[in-house]
């Protein structure tokens, strides 16, 4: 008499790499980007200062564009692009730190010229008299 067995498991080698690749498969999840996306969110927060708005303005904004590009994809479903815009919101607010930055050592940089000259000029006619 023969019995009817409505599901077997497949015996042998390939079975356990079939098993093995069916768990991993309906584990599979969208790539992660919260950790990315947090550090985008730091990074505009941070380059968000007043010095850096009225500094560089332009890259500021484009950072923060792409950081909301980012949060936009990310509640469509498309994670590959959300992770791809939070990089570069992330780039795009180190670009604007280091562009207010830059430009605050340039404005140092006159002040300190300024001074040596007028110390320069102060000396000179000290020894002149």
């Amino acid at each position: 008499m023969t019995f009817f067995r409505p599901f077997a498991l497949p015996s042998g080698p390939g079975s356990l790499v079939l098993l093995l690749a069916l768990g991993l498969g309906a584990c599979a999840s969208p790539p992660p980007t919260d950790v990315p996306m947090a550090v985008a969110d730091a990074a505009v927060r941070r380059a968000s200062s007043t010095a850096t708005g009225e500094a560089a303005p332009d890259e500021l904004r484009v950072a923060t564009g792409k950081l909301a590009d980012a949060r936009a994809a990310i509640a469509s479903g498309d994670f590959a692009r959300a992770l791809r815009l939070a990089e570069q919101a992330t780039v795009d607010a180190q670009v604007a730190e280091l562009h207010a930055q830059a430009q605050r050592a340039r404005q140092a940089a006159v002040e300190s010229e300024a001074a040596a000259r007028a110390l320069r000029e102060e000396l000179n006619r000290k020894a002149v008299r």
